[in-house]
């Protein structure tokens, strides 16, 4: 998530890396995962994760008291710098907040009596959920920083692809990430699409047709827009990481290489993003 919102800062013509925005990111990122993984940890579902988690609860719960700690602490002293700033929101920034801030609760909202309200358990929609509040927290809210600092950049107009592309590639992660969770989904009756439609013709069907779409988009793109030969060759970099890791998706793997692969293509768009913006542009 830091590297997604670092890529931003620098595709929206920000380079100045504000630092104290990059760590409140991270630490809430981690305390929101901590979090939700501690209350997976009690379904009896067979689950690696679960487990570990559980065997590691109390050191989790330390360190999400320090997170929480921190973020009351330098969130406030970062808003306190922004209010200056909240004159210069529109309707349709703050509907938008409430819509991420929205979906990142319901995802992991699980009552008896609601169940309805849990977005987790809408299968289909679920990869789409996760990537746009991923591309929310990685890409608006770095273009909401700049526009409270009141700093308007050139690049702040290419906002709304930059959503769209990172909310897709996400998504299309998310996807692949569920196959990680076949089995404990397949218990728990959340009708994913791998558990719907089978790994393979998930693979198949899904993940490289949308793969190879966005490729064929991302160069379209490019070009119309005058990329040069570099900028073009380092945006399409992770699109074909992903497609090649999508392939050896077909035989299952430890959970150590969802996590290690499937974030680290995360970082490799970024990085390849920043590399694109600053040295190429």
């Amino acid at each position: 998530m830091v590297a997604l919102c670092l890529c931003s800062f620098a595709q929206l013509g920000h380079h100045h890396i504000p630092y104290l925005f990059l760590v409140l990111t991270g630490a809430v990122t981690v305390y929101y995962y901590n979090h939700s993984y501690l209350l997976e940890s009690y379904d009896s579902a067979p689950n690696q994760r679960n487990n570990w988690v559980r065997a590691h609860a109390g050191q989790i719960k330390k360190i999400q008291w320090l997170l929480l700690a921190f973020i009351i602490g330098g969130g406030s002293y970062q808003l306190y710098t922004l209010l200056p700033g909240i004159s210069l929101l529109k309707g349709y920034d703050i509907l938008y907040c409430c819509l991420i801030g929205l979906g990142a609760f319901l995802y992991y909202f699980d009552t008896k009596k609601y169940p309805w309200l849990n977005l987790r358990s809408y299968g289909i929609v679920k990869p789409l959920v996760i990537g746009s509040i991923w591309a929310g927290v990685g890409v608006y809210a770095p273009y909401l920083f700049l526009k409270l600092t009141n700093q308007a950049y050139k690049g702040m107009a290419y906002m709304p692809i930059l959503f769209i592309s990172n909310a897709l590639y996400i998504s299309i992660l998310a996807v692949l990430f569920d196959i990680k969770d076949f089995e404990s989904d397949a218990n728990k009756q959340m009708k994913t699409l791998v558990v719907r439609m089978g790994l393979t013709k998930t693979i198949n069907w899904i993940v490289l047709p949308m793969s190879a779409f966005i490729l064929m988009a991302t160069l379209r793109y490019g070009y119309l827009h005058g990329f040069t030969g570099y900028q073009i060759l380092l945006n399409t970099i992770p699109l074909i990481l992903l497609i090649s890791v999508s392939y050896q998706m077909h035989q299952r793997k430890s959970i150590l290489y969802y996590l290690a692969i499937i974030d680290g293509l995360i970082v490799v768009k970024a990085a390849c993003g920043i590399i694109a913006t600053l040295l190429f542009s």
